[in-house]
């Protein structure tokens, strides 16, 4: 990525396998410091850095912290989080070393620590080592320091992926507090969040909006999944909200927060596909993705894309608009009616990286609505779809490849929609990555078999009407 260039969701495989892109980006770190976004992430099991002022222009990643030899406890290095204390930088990792898991006296994870006074040269502190507690906990998962101050408490905390001792199979996840007055001197607290339903809670992000703490946390116990829980106090007890607890869809992970002090950003990789093939499951590893957080007025969170992103589209596409299939209307905005099965109807072509957005109003009874995208041939052999249902409440991306034999996952979303009648959808495509926002939730997805084609809406056994129609480069 050029210094100024946009940014770009993803890279061809055959660009640069050697150095860290998009599509190799591991579990983000990211930390504000004088009006700059540094994001730490996992690359070839060391840590890399780029930096970003307003997440639209990037500069050029570097090496941050090289793991160590296969005789260190940090062969591999794993996810931690940064934080300041007197004008020194402490970066707090997992060293792994999975030789060690069944050698007497040494352990797979132990939690590490690198300082630095400019954010650039980091040294490795030999004399900071912390071993899993045995004693309490299970000594399988000992990782993923996160550490913050709890104003609370007017101590630093450190959140720790832990397992209990005895828990149940795949459900023995659980969250370990230690605590300092200063960075130097730990002793450790208590499991603040132990709820007996995932093997692991990683990855860890607890911070303050408002009167309510959050605790972000992936887990991959079913799928992978970014997740959150809220309180009114650090130590708990954690409530699930009741509807939705998640951001986004099971392609985006490992998602952690950073504020300027105004506004908070989910930081978090989106998950490609082994040899760009959209038959193939994802794999760990991805492109950055940028949520900006909002929060609802009933304390459970949401997001909404991020500002300074949307604003860099202004150039807006010719529309063609021409119907294909169903009753459409072209004035004052787009209306579609199809009552007995699939109508469609075309709107204008789509460029490389673009933004599609449109206000979607549907009668009562509407089965699908939403958008067309990557349309191509005479008979609509190619596309890629943004479907709203709402008397299910979700948003589902679908494509014209995906048939007979192919059992993944659907690419789906919940979101509030039945009683409403209208939604505000945002689809930013930047080459094979699309994602999606409808209101204040997100899905993020790949279409890697598709050119840009050409941009449609569709209405499914209903009716219809599409306001401020734009697709915008």
């Amino acid at each position: 990525m050029k210094q100024g260039s946009r940014h770009r969701f993803y890279m061809h495989e055959a660009e640069r396998r050697d150095m860290p892109g998009p599509d190799t980006c591991g579990d983000f770190m990211p930390f504000f410091h004088q009006g700059v976004y540094h994001l730490f992430y996992l690359h070839k099991y060391c840590v890399y850095e780029v930096t970003t002022a307003d997440f639209v222009h990037y500069g050029e990643p570097r090496l941050a912290i090289p793991n160590g030899s296969p005789e260190d406890q940090d062969w591999h290095i794993g996810t931690g989080s940064v934080v300041e204390r007197e004008g020194v930088f402490h970066f707090y990792y997992t060293g792994f070393n999975e030789s060690n898991r069944d050698s007497a006296g040494k352990h797979e994870q132990v939690l590490m620590r690198a300082v630095s006074t400019d954010l650039v040269h980091w040294e490795k502190d030999d004399s900071f080592r912390v071993t899993p507690d045995t004693v309490h906990y299970g000594g399988l998962h000992w990782r993923d320091p996160q550490v913050f101050w709890n104003d609370r408490e007017l101590e630093y905390w450190m959140a720790v992926t832990a397992t209990e001792k005895d828990g149940d199979h795949n459900r023995g996840g659980c969250t370990h507090i230690m605590k300092s007055s200063d960075l130097q001197s730990w002793r450790p607290g208590m499991a603040i969040y132990a709820p007996g339903t995932f093997a692991t809670h990683e990855c860890h992000d607890i911070f303050q909006m408002g009167e309510w703490w959050y605790m972000i946390f992936s887990n991959y116990t079913r799928w992978w999944e970014t997740r959150y829980r809220m309180a009114k106090n650090p130590a708990g007890p954690w409530i699930t909200p009741a509807v939705d607890d998640m951001f986004d869809g099971r392609a985006f992970y490992a998602a952690k927060t950073v504020s300027n002090g105004t506004n908070r950003y989910l930081v978090g990789w989106q998950a490609i596909r082994p040899g760009m093939d959209d038959k193939k499951p994802y794999q760990w590893g991805g492109s950055a993705l940028v949520h900006e957080l909002l929060q609802r007025p009933d304390g459970t969170l949401g997001v909404k894309p991020v500002q300074a992103l949307a604003e860099s589209y202004r150039k807006a596409l010719p529309q063609a608009p021409a119907a294909h299939r169903g009753t459409w209307t072209f004035h004052h905005g787009v209306r579609g009616s199809e009552l007995y099965g699939f109508g469609w109807a075309e709107i204008g072509s789509m460029s490389e990286a673009c933004l599609v957005k449109a206000k979607l109003r549907w009668v009562p009874g509407t089965l699908a609505c939403g958008l067309m995208l990557h349309t191509d041939g005479a008979r609509l052999e190619k596309w890629c779809q943004v479907r709203l249902e709402p008397a299910r409440n979700r948003v589902v991306f679908d494509r014209s490849n995906k048939f007979d034999g192919d059992q993944m996952f659907i690419e789906e979303r919940y979101v509030s929609l039945a009683g409403a009648y209208e939604a505000e959808v945002k689809v930013f495509v930047n080459g094979n990555a699309i994602i999606i926002y409808v209101n204040d939730i997100a899905l993020a997805t790949r279409s890697y078999d598709y050119e840009p084609g050409g941009c449609g809406l569709f209405i499914e056994h209903g009716e219809a009407e599409f306001l401020e129609l734009s697709i915008l480069e």
